[in-house]
């Protein structure tokens, strides 16, 4: 039996994870502040850790027993890119360098969950693993989850020229699915099945590539089964773009709701200190070449099991 570490255990997308894992025979270490998805718990071969990733002592004791690291603990809502700068990199980056160096020390393989953020507002598409960053200055805070994870990404491609670490990078487009919280998706999803009003920042024509869960889910297992990925970033995203208006209307359709949209100004929303990203779509050739793997959910099943799960619970 396999042990693995996985942090942000009872987040999303970590969440789906343990599930998959734990359905193959693993054992699997999960640790988070929050223990927010109760039902894994119940599982014979899962230990959860409630702790934060922060607490060193306890992040080195778990690499130590583990087989493998999958790091997916972070700070991915960008209204807390403005309003908790200083939480996003104590988390996102100087976390995650801390957890990098015990898996260095320990020799154990990391996979990270890196972020369609890492490209910034670069012209160019659709984002290839090795395009340029193009962000914007250092006083707005919007770049703060980018330039972390980018740091985090220098780390890992350093102690591997070193030889002393196997990595994969994961960069991950718009992920949704049940038990999504804090995202554009997850909000017109609540909003609408609860008939409240949903709102579109921005004009809502910037677009964006929605990558279904359960798709990236078999991406990290063709990924992390494959050694011949190891020591590489790799895009994971659906190729094809939707508005923010056009996502709107589909939630507002398969939900039948009487919900109003209402169009709003970053700077009511987000404050001052954000800036936007007009569109965003992955160059996936590169995982289709090393694993197979292309996304098979369309946006509206997505949005339709979205919806019945969350009626659901």
């Amino acid at each position: 039996m396999k042990k693995y570490l996985v942090t942000g255990a009872m987040g999303f997308i970590g969440s789906h994870w343990c599930e998959h894992l734990l359905s193959q025979g693993h054992k699997v270490y999960g640790i988070d502040i929050y223990n927010s998805y109760p039902k894994l718990n119940k599982h014979k071969n899962f230990i959860f850790i409630q702790d934060s990733i922060t607490n060193l002592k306890v992040m080195k004791e778990y690499i130590n027993k583990s087989d493998y690291v999958f790091h997916f603990a972070s700070i991915a809502e960008p209204k807390q890119y403005i309003d908790s700068p200083r939480k996003v990199i104590s988390v996102a980056g100087i976390a995650a360098l801390n957890i990098i160096d015990f898996c260095r020390m320990a020799e154990k393989k990391i996979m990270f969950t890196s972020t369609s953020e890492i490209y910034g507002k670069n012209p160019k598409l659709p984002f290839n693993e090795n395009d340029d960053r193009v962000l914007g200055p250092t006083s707005t805070k919007r770049w703060c989850y980018s330039s972390s994870k980018a740091l985090a990404e220098h780390y890992l491609y350093a102690c591997s020229d070193t030889k002393e670490l196997d990595f994969i990078i994961v960069r991950l487009f718009n992920v949704y699915g049940p038990r999504l919280k804090g995202r554009v998706v997850s909000n017109y999803v609540n909003n609408c099945i609860s008939n409240q009003d949903i709102y579109i920042n921005n004009g809502g024509n910037q677009t964006r590539a929605f990558t279904y869960i359960d798709d990236v889910i078999d991406a990290f297992d063709l990924l992390f089964k494959n050694s011949k990925c190891l020591n590489n970033d790799f895009n994971i995203g659906n190729i094809k773009e939707t508005s923010i208006n056009d996502l709107a209307k589909l939630v507002l359709k398969v939900s039948e709701s009487e919900s109003n949209i209402i169009k709003i100004k970053d700077s009511e929303y987000y404050g001052k200190s954000y800036e936007d990203i007009d569109r965003r779509v992955p160059d996936v050739s590169k995982i289709k070449k090393f694993v197979k793997w292309k996304p098979k959910t369309s946006l509206r099943n997505g949005i339709k099991k979205m919806i019945d799960y969350s009626r659901k619970n």
